[in-house]
């Protein structure tokens, strides 16, 4: 197993080679790629990455990963994998100027092939260290987020996207911002949806077990669910508001928190301030979701934005009906009236409306459940998000990039 290694300047001056253009396609040996992200930690632009690097075939591809702040829980899974990680070193509190060039030196010491950076911060500065290393083929991918952006985000960014070979959007609705927001051209995006592997979604469990487990008594009904980073962009404020009228309902309603994050404690005091805690489970981050999604009955994502939100496609593997707000990515992934309902964002009444609408009628839960489930195998599955990105790769060797 090969371990992390943090990024050390005097050995990579000292190890600086001539970098060689990139091989053709067809090349006996594996395409060298690095995946440059903000870190390792729990989140949906973390799992794509690390799935991107566990999910191509080796015998094509050699894979690295390079963490610009910090490591985390995937670490663990791309280090068991036998896939190298590097993470660059940071001082606390400081902003590191001379970031892209600790990453060109480590670009010069690897001889990556590719180069697929993730988000504004690997993308600024990958895409600047790729330049300086004389590696052309760089791809990006945005993972959405709320625009418009900070100006000089968005500028530097339009300026990294005239030396980047290939731009992917994680939705439509993410590309349509990059075009109005960034002014990069629409025919230099091309849509990739995230995908996740649907095996751990099909087990069967024992629901009684589970529900002991987490705290749910055998008598709760219904059981909501939400999962993700506890974070003012989910809007959680919006379901805790939502949620007397539907416990008045509902006397014996349960709602299942997954994850953790900065508005934990904010959100507790809410809860509790509304009479609202006795109905609510904050369950932190785990890693058995597929399993708690198997006891719940109406998944609930009440964000503000989103880019393409891996929770709704592991609910929708998991056959649970969906309520969500209609922003970004949310409604490519979910069908309005179809596998789910789409509400405005910020609003508690249309929340509450809509939730109560599914659990009144259960030929309707069964139909989200099933087109859910349906929808998801079409287009959102893990082997179909790696084939997108291998084509992309190969169109990079294939062609040269030409700047502009």
């Amino acid at each position: 197993m090969r371990q992390s290694a943090v990024v050390n300047h005097q050995e990579m001056v000292e190890s600086e080679q001539t970098v060689s253009a990139c091989r053709p396609e067809g090349h006996a040996s594996p395409v060298k790629l690095m995946l440059i992200t903000h870190d390792l930690n729990i989140g949906g632009l973390q799992r794509v990455v690390a799935d991107i690097a566990l999910n191509l075939d080796p015998a094509r591809y050699e894979v690295s990963v390079l963490a610009l702040r910090e490591g985390g829980p995937f670490e663990k899974d791309l280090q068991e994998a036998g896939i190298p990680v590097y993470i660059l070193p940071m001082t606390p509190g400081r902003v590191d100027y001379f970031a892209f060039w600790k990453i060109r030196q480590l670009i010069v010491k690897l001889a990556p092939d590719i180069i697929h950076t993730h988000n504004t911060q690997p993308f600024i500065e990958g895409t600047l260290a790729a330049m300086l290393a004389g590696r052309p083929a760089v791809v990006h991918t945005d993972h959405g987020r709320q625009f418009p952006d900070k100006r000089r985000y968005m500028w530097m960014e339009w300026l990294a996207s005239k030396a980047v070979a290939s731009i992917v959007s994680v939705s439509e609705d993410n590309k349509a911002s990059l075009v109005k927001h960034e002014h990069i051209p629409a025919c230099k995006i091309r849509v990739i949806p995230n995908g996740i592997d649907d095996k751990k979604y099909r087990t069967k469990i024992d629901s009684g077990l589970k529900r002991a487990a987490l705290g749910v008594e055998p008598d709760a009904w219904p059981v909501l669910g939400w999962c993700g980073r506890l974070s003012p962009e989910k809007g959680l404020p919006v379901l805790l508001h939502a949620l007397p009228d539907l416990v008045r309902r509902y006397p014996r309603l349960r709602l299942l928190l997954i994850g953790d994050g900065a508005s934990r404690k904010e959100l507790e005091s809410q809860a509790e301030n509304a009479g609202m805690a006795p109905y609510i489970r904050f369950l932190g981050a785990r890693s058995d979701v597929p399993e708690v999604l198997q006891v719940v009955d109406v998944f609930v994502l009440p964000s503000i934005r989103e880019g393409l939100p891996l929770v709704l496609l592991e609910a929708m593997a998991a056959g649970v009906p969906i309520v969500a707000t209609d922003v970004g990515g949310s409604r490519q992934a979910v069908h309005d009236g179809v596998t789910g309902y789409l509400v405005p964002s910020e609003n508690p009444a249309a929340l509450a409306q809509a939730v109560c609408r599914v659990l009144d009628d259960e030929s309707l839960r069964r139909a989200f459940s099933e087109e859910g489930r349906r929808r998801f195998a079409e287009q959102f599955t893990i082997g179909q998000m790696v084939e997108r990105y291998d084509e992309v790769y190969r169109q990079r060797l294939t062609h040269r990039h030409r700047v502009g």
